[in-house]
């Protein structure tokens, strides 16, 4: 029997709770004995969250792990867009509706030293002074999922095919693990005495780690510099731990002061510098069926412009006027699985815009038509209705420039956020909410 809960970010379904019985677990036969690990918290549909503790060596371990098979969880790269660089891994967060977050790559003087990507558009690369350095890569559909050496050109070296399908990526470094056995690559990777990720002292961490044969992603931080909380890791005690979570690879990210972990809402460490630093990036869990106005999923066609205002999902917002030509913009999630879901959609606000925005939602039963009041909560996803769909193409959500004269519509985000599976009834019916 299918069970349902309504969480902060939609209503989800909520397949498994028996992990809440069980409490704490030493994994059998793992490398880092003295680490015992509490008991798995659901945050969303394929998302979980855990503590690890130990008490010689002092240690505090935070573990998302995300089931990237799961077509209802996506992973973005989220960069700061302010002026100065630097954002809190909470705020990236929060800006684009997240469900947990980690830092990521290096930075100085308001400037990243490690590959940014985001729907195949490169923003910084690793260190043209220093070896191609690990870089994590995810494609569409969360897939493929890689770690490799990339270069200051923003490709793999040496050269990997596979690369040419990943949009998303990250870089860090070094890689710690390789088909499930400790593989420090610090030397390889350039990190030596004057990079100051002390491969052999003990500093707090944050790393990345995947379950090659499942799919599985690992967030993870451990906290250091506090001799009372804990002490940090060695890059061989933090592979130690990354294998015995489950991962086959893994690769470290920036670490001391940088090191967060935030999830559920709140920072789940406790940062080395007594609060929260300020980083250039991150990657951040989302619901899954996310469309941002880059996405390829997404199209528009008409006299659409990027928009000047803050308060966009990701690093741009999309608007036209009432006055021009006839635009569309249009969302297609190409959904896997048949189902009910929750459609939300993202703009931003603004005095000039159309007041009665005309979204029209294509789903199993026919199309609706729903108004938004596009002059006031913008910046975060407004639901437009619950509603049936079938898998595939079919699904999707168009934008209209419909409105009165000299308005704007603004086209960003959208979300598809699965509620529950179809009755049998909705293939004949005509339910709906919106």
């Amino acid at each position: 029997m299918t069970k349902y809960f309504k969480s902060r970010y939609s209503l989800v379904s909520f397949l498994a709770i028996s992990s809440l019985l069980i409490g704490p677990t030493l994994a059998p036969g793992q490398l880092l004995p003295s680490v015992s690990y509490g008991s798995w918290t659901d945050l969303a549909d394929g998302v979980r969250y855990r503590e690890g503790s130990s008490t010689s060596p002092r240690w505090a371990v935070q573990i998302v792990e995300v089931d990237l098979s799961n077509p209802r969880v996506g992973l973005l790269p989220v960069r700061s867009m302010v002026s100065g660089g630097y954002e809190r891994t909470s705020a990236l967060a929060q800006r684009v509706d997240g469900i947990a977050a980690i830092n990521g790559g290096y930075f100085g003087g308001g400037v990243s030293y490690s590959h940014f990507e985001l729907f195949d558009s490169i923003s910084s690369i690793n260190a043209a002074s220093r070896p191609p350095r690990s870089t994590f890569g995810i494609g569409m559909e969360n897939v493929p999922t890689m770690i490799r050496p990339v270069g200051s050109a923003g490709i793999p070296v040496p050269s990997d095919p596979a690369w040419q399908n990943v949009i998303h990526a990250i870089g860090g470094g070094p890689r710690i693990v390789t088909n499930g056995a400790i593989d420090s690559r610090h030397v390889e990777e350039g990190f030596d005495a004057a990079s100051g990720v002390g491969p052999t002292v003990r500093h707090p961490r944050t790393a990345l780690g995947l379950n090659e044969d499942t799919n599985t992603l690992y967030l993870v931080t451990v906290d250091g510099r506090q001799s009372t909380w804990s002490v940090g890791m060695t890059f061989n005690e933090l592979a130690s731990l990354m294998i015995d979570i489950g991962s086959t690879v893994a690769m470290n990210y920036d670490g001391g002061g940088s090191t967060t972990m935030w999830a559920d809402g709140e920072v789940k460490n406790r940062p080395s510098d007594g609060s929260e630093r300020t980083v250039t990036n991150a990657w951040v869990v989302v619901p899954g069926y996310r469309i941002d106005n880059r996405d390829p999923r997404f199209s528009s066609n008409g006299g659409w412009f990027s928009s000047a205002n803050d308060g966009y999902h990701l690093e741009n917002s999309l608007v036209v006027s009432t006055g021009s030509q006839p635009s569309t913009a249009t969302w297609t999630p190409n959904l896997k699985e048949p189902g009910r879901y929750e459609v939300r959609a993202w703009w931003v606000a603004a005095n000039n815009r159309v007041q009665e925005t005309r979204y029209t939602v294509h789903h199993l039963h026919g199309t609706t038509t729903v108004n938004m009041d596009q002059t006031t909560n913008g910046s975060r996803f407004n639901s437009l209705g619950v509603f049936d769909f079938e898998a595939g193409e079919d699904a999707r959500v168009t934008l209209t420039n419909v409105g009165p004269a000299d308005r704007f519509v603004s086209a960003d985000a959208l979300e598809f956020l699965f509620v529950e599976d179809l009755p049998e009834s909705s293939l004949t019916d005509s339910w709906y909410t919106y």
